[in-house]
């Protein structure tokens, strides 16, 4: 097992309690606050299992308090990256 770094990128369409994303460890983007981001590190046997993995945790934090739908996932270690788009 790897470890890998994911990103999760989340697009909301309403107003969103500051509280509730802090909880999750969320955070705005500076360019449109509409958007907000996540980051974490997890184990997996390869990039392709490391995607799948961030794709769970973007659909649990979208469906949660955020009320988001999901952008983009990446799943990355030092020297390649796997980037998934809901919009290629």
């Amino acid at each position: 097992m790897d470890t890998f770094t994911l990103v999760v990128v989340l697009r909301t369409a309403r107003g969103v309690d500051e509280a509730a994303v802090g909880d999750l460890g969320l955070w705005r983007d500076d360019a449109d606050p509409a958007v907000w981001r996540a980051s974490t590190d997890c184990t997996a046997g390869d990039l392709q299992e490391a995607l799948a993995l961030g794709r769970d945790l973007a659909d649990r934090i979208a469906a949660g308090p955020l009320d988001a739908t999901v952008e983009e996932v990446v799943a990355m270690d030092d020297q390649r990256q796997l980037v998934w788009r809901a919009n290629p």
